[in-house]
């Protein structure tokens, strides 16, 4: 396969929820990878341990940081956005003993000041909910995605592109992919898409909202593309842009 035609698949997990453990054993099972962004203090909510954590990496999965609270980046000053950026990366790095470059926005806010905050912290790949993206080229600080795993009404899918400006994925899906809403139809454009003319098809969500039975469907249709590379979100910054985030691999 020509390097202009490199199928690449990935899959990130929003939250660090206990169940993204199950996830895990999911995406291991059809050899697929992952990176699951754990909050380290969201108020109320339960998130994984060094336990669950160090198991994920195990899988071969990767952790990257989702901030220490999971406040919108975009509504703080820039002291508390350095903090939220800084202390999350420098507590997983304690924690786990490995080093932490990857970063989601909380809720999928960011813009330029959060951008540049997120590069004065370190961090080199800087996931968005950008979506219905599926192109081998893309800005490393602004990763966009193909598709959350969560169905959404048609009026919702268009919000969500109208507040970031995705036209360029709102143009992919209303004219390649028909502007379908159903989630496993939907998979399948850019499966077809993908293993024909190549392309990253990057697939996120959180665990606790999941269809298991729709995810190990899709698990197995994404893990049968022929050629396809199975990555974690650091493994395709590095297969895409020269600047691999450091994964480690873990003995079982």
């Amino acid at each position: 396969m020509t390097d202009a035609r490199r199928v690449l698949i990935t899959t990130s997990w929003d939250d660090g929820h206990p169940l993204d453990l199950r996830v895990g054993e999911a995406l291991a099972r059809h050899h697929l990878r992952g990176t699951f962004y754990v909050p380290l203090h969201p108020a109320g909510k339960p998130v994984l341990g060094r336990t669950e954590m160090m198991e994920l990496l195990a899988m071969g999965m990767e952790i990257g940081s989702h901030t220490m609270t999971h406040r919108i980046l975009t509504e703080l000053p820039v002291d508390e956005i350095d903090r939220e950026l800084r202390d999350s990366r420098a507590a997983l790095e304690d924690t786990l003993g490995i080093e932490v470059r990857s970063l989601c926005y909380p809720k999928g806010r960011f813009n330029r000041r959060v951008m540049m905050r997120a590069v004065a912290a370190g961090y080199r790949l800087c996931r968005t909910s950008v979506d219905f993206r599926i192109a081998l080229r893309f800005d490393p600080v602004r990763m966009p995605v193909s598709l959350h795993l969560y169905p959404q009404t048609a009026v919702k899918r268009y919000r969500h592109a109208l507040r970031h400006r995705n036209w360029s994925g709102l143009w992919n899906w209303q004219a390649r992919w028909r502007g379908e809403t159903q989630i496993e139809s939907l998979v399948g454009y850019m499966i077809g898409e993908v293993g024909r003319d190549g392309g990253i098809l990057h697939l996120w969500g959180h665990s606790w909202e999941l269809d298991w039975t729709v995810l190990n469907r899709i698990a197995r249709a994404v893990s049968s593309i022929p050629d396809a590379m199975a990555l974690t979100n650091a493994g395709v910054v590095g297969a895409t842009c020269g600047t691999a985030v450091p994964v480690p691999v873990l003995e079982a």
